[in-house]
């Protein structure tokens, strides 16, 4: 299987999965972070949490506040989210399909080959008519596209 065919079937694969899960109430961390906000529903206090982990309450305390800045790591996240009793679950949400992010990133690289192209065509007097600029667009989007060449 060629790269770009791998590349479309992972796509489609993971775009089925993305489209199949409901992530939009999981999108913004609650403002004081996820750990004291489940902390504080199961009603565990800071000292519990500590015994739990195995370290003192100001640690905990500091855990919260850094992961609320988005300094934790994900391996602190992960020891945390068992001592409540969580699993953590670490994703990287598209904010359109794959497929869209694909093709819209070959359309800007053809649209960069093509404007060179139809600047040389100009200066040879070769210009192209308006109504073949758009299929010639997707021509060169389906090329880049098939060769591999998106993010280069």
């Amino acid at each position: 299987m060629k790269p770009a065919e791998r590349s479309l079937q992972a796509r489609r694969e993971l775009d089925r999965k993305f489209t199949k899960a409901d992530l939009g109430p999981l999108r913004t961390r609650p403002r004081s972070g996820w750990i004291r906000t489940i902390r504080v529903a199961l009603g565990m206090s800071q000292r519990t949490l500590a015994d739990r982990l195995g370290v003192r309450p100001p640690s905990v305390t500091k855990l919260e506040k850094s992961e609320a800045d988005g300094r934790i790591t994900i391996g602190k996240l992960e020891e945390v989210a068992r001592a409540l009793d969580c699993t953590l679950v670490y994703a990287l949400v598209p904010n359109s399909t794959l497929q869209e992010t694909v093709t819209q990133q070959a359309r800007l690289v053809a649209a960069e080959t093509l404007g060179y192209v139809g600047v040389t065509m100009g200066l040879e007097d070769q210009t192209v008519e308006p109504d073949r600029v758009a299929d010639q667009m997707e021509d060169e989007a389906a090329r880049v596209i098939a060769e591999h060449r998106l993010w280069r």
